[in-house]
Parts: C-alpha cells; sequence; structure tokens
C-alpha cells in the first residue's frame, strides 16, 4: 500500500516537468514472478520511478519505451533463463504481462488517489484492450467516448471506448467513484469473495472489452497503545512498510472517556496493548473487546492478562479462545530487544491480516504470492509461554 503514496507524492513532486511519464501496471502472471498482479509504477523516461513491478529492471526497460509511445500498451516479460532484460537474465521461469499508459490521464491519477483512501477491500476495473467482432470495418464512424463516460454508455454505443478507463467500487459499495454496468457487478462482486485479481473478456455488442479486475486491499490499520520505546519502535517500522498507524500514549487513554468514541478508527484497526501499566491496560482491553476488531494484542505473560480479564469481569477462558485475541502478543521468534519484539509483532499482524499461517517459504507449498491460498483454520496464540517467547 505505501506504494500507493509514493507513486502520489512523486506525481506531485514532478507534476511540473517536462519528461514523459508513464503509469504501468501488472495485469497477469504466469508462473514465478517478482510482484502480483495489480502491483504498479509510476515511471518517467529518465528512469526515476515509484512503486514497484520488479526489483528495478522491468521499470528500466519500459522508461526505454516511452520515446516513440503515446498511447496505452501491453509488454509481455518471459523472465525465463533464456530471457535478458537491460544486460542480464531473471531467471525467475515466470511471465508477466504490463499494461502501460505513457500519457498519464487525470483518471488514471484519480483512481490511483482513490485507492489510497480505501479503508475496506475493493476492486478496481481498468479497460485495457477493445475489439471489434466485426469482419468488415464499420462505415460510419463514431467519435471516442471520454474515459470517465465510458462505463456509463448506452451498450448500442460502445464503440471507440477509451483504453485505461476505470470503475472502482469497495466492498460496502459506498465508495465507487465511477457508476457502472449493470454487468460489470458480477465481476466485482467475484473478486471481492475470492480476493484474487484477474484478466477477464466481456462482450458488448460487436467489441470484445479486456478487462483487469483487481482486487485491492488497503493499508493495514494499526492502534498502538503505548508511549515505551518497543511502542515507538513499532510504530516507527509499521510506518516504514506502509501500514497506517495511529499510536495513543498513556496521557491519551488516562483523559479519554470513552477510547471508540473518540477515535472511531479503533473499529478497523489491528490493536496492540502495551502500555505496561496494569490499570490503563484493563481500561483498554475492556473496551476494545467490546467490538469486533480483526485483532486484538496485548503485550505481557498471559499470567498479567488473565488478571486484567478478572479485573474486569471477563472470562479469560472465553477470551483466549476468540480467534482475534493475541496473547502474548506477536510470533515466537526469540524476541528480546525492543526492536526484536517490535519486528514479532508486525510479523504476526501481517500473516493475521493476510490470513497465513506463519511458516518458513522453503516449505510452503504452491506459489508464494498465491491470494487463493488461505489458511485452514485460525490460529490460536493463546498457547503455553515458550522459554523465549514471553513480552514483559
Amino acid at each position: 500500500m505505501s506504494e500507493i503514496n509514493d507513486i502520489l507524492n512523486l506525481q506531485t513532486r514532478n507534476a511540473n516537468r517536462a519528461q514523459k511519464a508513464a503509469l504501468a501496471t501488472i495485469i497477469k502472471t504466469s508462473g514465478p514472478s517478482y510482484r502480483s498482479a495489480g502491483s504498479r509504477s509510476l515511471i518517467f523516461e529518465d528512469g526515476t520511478y515509484s512503486g514497484g513491478l520488479s526489483a528495478g529492471c522491468l521499470e528500466g526497460d519500459i522508461a526505454c519505451r516511452l520515446d516513440n509511445q503515446t498511447s496505452p500498451f501491453i509488454v509481455t516479460y518471459d523472465l525465463s533463463e533464456a530471457d535478458d532484460i537491460r544486460g542480464f537474465p531473471f531467471g525467475c521461469g515466470g511471465i508477466v504481462e504490463i499494461f502501460v499508459e505513457p500519457q498519464i490521464n487525470a483518471d488514471g491519477l484519480e483512481a490511483v488517489y482513490w485507492l489510497s483512501q480505501l479503508v475496506e477491500p475493493a476492486v478496481l476495473l481498468t479497460l485495457v484492450r477493445t475489439e471489434s467482432t466485426e469482419s468488415e470495418p464499420r462505415t460510419t464512424a463514431k467519435t471516442e467516448k471520454n474515459t470517465s463516460d465510458w462505463l456509463t454508455s448506452d451498450l448500442h454505443d460502445c464503440a471507440g471506448i477509451t483504453i485505461g478507463a476505470r470503475f472502482g467500487v469497495s466492498k460496502s459499495g459506498t465508495s465507487s467513484f465511477r457508476k457502472g454496468l449493470p454487468e460489470l457487478r458480477p465481476l466485482c462482486q467475484s473478486a471481492l469473495d475470492e480476493r484474487k485479481s484477474r484478466l477477464v473478456q466481456l462482450q458488448l455488442e460487436d467489441r470484445i472489452l479486456t478487462i483487469f479486475v483487481e482486487y485491492f486491499e488497503p493499508s493495514i490499520n494499526i492502534a498502538i497503545f503505548g508511549d515505551g520505546e518497543d511502542a515507538r519502535l513499532l510504530e516507527s517500522l509499521a510506518n516504514s512498510v506502509g501500514m497506517k498507524v495511529s499510536r495513543l500514549s498513556r496521557q491519551d487513554v488516562r483523559r479519554s472517556e470513552a477510547l471508540l468514541n473518540e477515535y472511531p478508527l479503533l473499529v478497523r484497526s489491528y490493536a496492540v496493548i502495551m502500555t505496561h501499566d496494569l490499570t490503563l491496560d484493563a481500561k483498554i482491553l475492556k473496551e476494545m473487546l467490546s467490538i469486533n476488531s480483526p485483532y486484538l494484542g496485548v503485550m505481557g505473560p498471559r499470567s498479567r492478562t488473565e488478571r486484567m480479564l478478572t479485573t474486569i469481569g471477563a472470562s479469560a477462558e472465553l477470551v483466549c479462545d476468540q480467534a482475534r485475541f493475541y496473547a502474548p502478543v506477536g510470533l515466537d521468534m526469540a524476541a528480546e530487544t525492543p526492536a526484536e519484539i517490535a519486528l514479532s509483532i508486525l510479523s504476526e499482524i501481517q500473516t493475521v491480516a493476510r490470513s497465513r499461517r506463519p511458516e518458513h517459504l522453503r516449505n510452503a507449498e504452491g506459489p508464494i504470492h498465491d491470494r487463493s491460498k488461505r489458511a485452514g483454520s485460525e490460529v490460536n496464540h493463546c498457547q503455553p509461554e515458550s522459554e523465549f517467547g514471553i513480552h514483559v
């Protein structure tokens, strides 16, 4: 998600530059690849870019293609050992298709901005190709439609559609910035249900539209309660990977009569309680247990957490059985220092947010970035304290 903000920041800094630029988006991968479909970069012709399609080599090659290109195009890279891009072979073995828009239009940037503001999963549809099914060319030309109108156009008038036009809709359906044809709604719902991006073809009258259906998950929201070194390091680490972070100090908690009223974003946040003040932690825990937040982690040994639960009149056994409750917080990775503890907590949040079981990639089956691979069951982190897994 940080790459979305990075793209917008780079565009703002270079708004007055005369250099050519392109918005490039991965629309399909086959086999192993560095990034998955939906990854994007803003690329300038001098090779400057932000975002990420690869480790930088694909961006460099696309920058070289901007000299004579003015219309959107699709470029395919075969990343096998035989392929030599910018002086050396990748050897990844996969194939990557990238949709490149040399002239960035307002619609494309509006879509990127819309993605940056999301607080829930969404689907973005992008028209990447249009073909005629007629064997003979039309005898009457039709005016090319504006990008903002193609999805609301009449089904009987869909010739000359602008490549790069977009339509977005959030999971709740309340954040769409374009109104789409009814035929597109099933595509959106299917992508939301499967949590997966893909290319699809849709025939409207005598046109075949190739649409990139992108499933998008926004930045993870983290709420950190505490102002110790470990809390500040967790905040810094989370910010560095593009998560949205809110940190509430002990003073913030003390003066608040109702945290959820004053900080409504807590409902959607992955919360970590780590003030190291038993009374304050109990106050926070009581409020956070009253909502269905996606993640609630508590710093400290189990005995301390059980003491707090008893204080607030909650059943330790029932609370610990909740899949969203993580105490002691963090993955068991022998964390000792504040920095290591922050890494342990953030790693756990990442795996929970992506519905993965923590494991070594060398032991995992299937592709690394397969979004269809989900954990078969929730991991219960209310486990007996290990010798190295206790955070105090």
